[in-house]
């Protein structure tokens, strides 16, 4: 019987302690809490971006042209950057701002029949026609010089035939180089054709590398009079569409290898994205040449590459410098940096010291305050006004819209707390109201969800409701109606009021 009881009573010792425990555990998860442990996040974001721009550089414009992803509704996502959608009116407008800013716009495409199909896809998106390389008559270009101008714009696009590094590549260099003004963006490309001809042999890869030095120095020269040059990496091909031809995803992969090889220490920018392009697509007309989906994400970043710095579209970060620092900006983040340093001293000398049993003065609240204020404003600087952390498009699904916010309900179902008030719409019940309204609001925003019509509408109706919140607190707190300020936002606060 005795032991029997002991047993139980240690059962019953085990369970409180156990429960006890449990409630410790539930008692730390608050928003005390939830601050360091976001302060820890903000710090190892930082710490892994810095560690990214080490490492792998910190031009967006290298992003845009190294590689990135297809999203859910199969737009291009660069690496760490955002991609404007230029429609045809931003395009000329772009153009038509940089002629009127003396930037001349003069491009050049020069290589193989992809290339040619890459310059045929921009002069559609820029005259607005529809995109021919879909038509099968447009593989049979005459194989050909094109040239094109718009005296309005006072634009040349021009295309070379060259599926060689032949001398007319390494000829057309040496022209633009002792031009005054040579063109303004270079994209060439080409090695198909080589690897046919050497039947993909050791001494055609060869060939094909020493061919590339060639041109090298004169690409130097260019690229110092401000020209952008581009190398466009072979895509992969379709072998099951290709059975026959010599042409194949290995002997691509050793031409890119070489070509990267030889243009890595000059100024020319290797395209290498071009390849993940058009692994994305499986429409290939005949398994060589480009998709015409992928051809418009072609021309896209074409135009992001030379219109960003110049057009400051919110979402079109890429190959776009941050803004300049006013003095307005200055001047207030000096003053916050001073509150900082400041900060960090008087906090310092009162745990040093024995004041730290002592209650805190105002102005050492106000220090403090002033120091943690100037943090998070720098974190919004950091994150607001410059390309330090990488950016990414919104996109919206379903999925990524009611997930996050069904999962937050569930949170919200273990974590309830009771309330001293009764009436129907009391404070406490107000707060929660708003808080969900700021919940929707911030998942609305990220998810990019105004695309969607129904949610949009219910959004503007929480935003309207949430201001109405907040004017009938801001009412009671400025003492509009001091006989309901120490009460609740019950219906009767509400009727008062109105």
């Amino acid at each position: 019987m005795t032991e029997e009881s002991d047993g139980a009573t240690e059962y019953l010792i085990w369970s409180e302690g156990g429960h006890e425990k449990t409630v410790d555990i539930i008692k730390q998860i608050n928003s005390k809490n939830a601050k360091f442990v976001a302060i820890g996040f903000v710090i190892g974001f930082i710490l892994y971006h810095g560690i990214v721009h080490q490492r792998y550089g910190a031009d967006s414009c290298g992003w845009l042209l190294t590689g990135g992803k297809y999203k859910g509704d199969m737009e291009w996502q660069p690496y760490g950057c955002m991609m404007h959608q230029y429609t045809q009116l931003d395009m000329r407008r772009c153009i038509r701002s940089l002629t009127f800013y003396g930037r001349h716009n003069r491009f050049v495409f020069m290589g193989d029949n992809r290339i040619l199909e890459i310059y045929s896809a921009f002069l559609d998106h820029l005259n607005g026609r529809p995109d021919p390389a879909s038509k099968a008559h447009q593989y049979q270009v005459p194989r050909t010089n094109h040239t094109f101008s718009d005296g309005q714009l006072k634009l040349a696009v021009d295309f070379i035939w060259s599926p060689y590094i032949s001398d007319v590549m390494v000829n057309s260099f040496k022209l633009w180089k002792e031009q005054l003004e040579p063109p303004s963006l270079i994209v060439l490309g080409c090695g198909t054709w080589a690897i046919r001809r050497s039947n993909g042999t050791a001494r055609g890869l060869k060939e094909y590398k020493f061919n590339l030095t060639k041109i090298v120095a004169p690409i130097d020269k260019l690229t110092s009079k401000k020209s952008r040059v581009l190398w466009v990496l072979m895509e992969p091909v379709n072998e099951e569409k290709l059975p026959e031809s010599a042409l194949t995803n290995r002997l691509i992969d050793q031409y890119n290898w070489a070509a990267k090889d030889v243009l890595y220490k000059s100024g020319a920018q290797v395209w290498a994205s071009t390849r993940a392009l058009v692994s994305g697509f499986s429409d290939s007309w005949d398994g060589e040449h480009i998709p015409p989906k992928a051809l418009r994400h072609h021309t896209q970043i074409l135009t992001n590459l030379h219109c960003n710095e110049h057009m400051a579209f919110n979402d079109g970060t890429c190959c776009s410098s941050p803004e300049r620092r006013t003095m307005l900006q200055t001047l207030a983040y000096t003053f916050l940096a001073s509150c900082f340093a400041l900060g960090i001293f008087v906090f310092v000398r009162r745990y040093k010291t024995k004041m730290k049993m002592e209650p805190p003065t105002s102005g050492y609240i106000l220090i403090i305050s002033l120091a943690k204020l100037g943090m998070i404003m720098a974190y919004f600087y950091l994150c607001d006004r410059t390309n330090f952390f990488m950016k990414e498009n919104k996109y919206y699904s379903s999925v990524s819209f009611w997930l996050p916010l069904a999962y937050v309900f569930a949170l919200g179902l273990f974590f309830t707390e009771d309330s001293r008030y009764t009436k129907v719409l009391h404070r406490d019940q107000t707060e929660e109201m708003k808080g969900w309204m700021q919940l929707v609001l911030l998942i609305y925003n990220m998810t990019g969800a105004s695309s969607n019509l129904h949610i949009r509408n219910h959004t503007q109706i929480i935003i309207s409701a949430y201001f109405s919140c907040q004017a009938t607190a801001i009412s009671i707190i400025c003492g509009i109606d001091r006989r309901q300020a120490s009460s609740d936002f019950s219906r009767s606060s509400f009727g008062s009021i109105s």
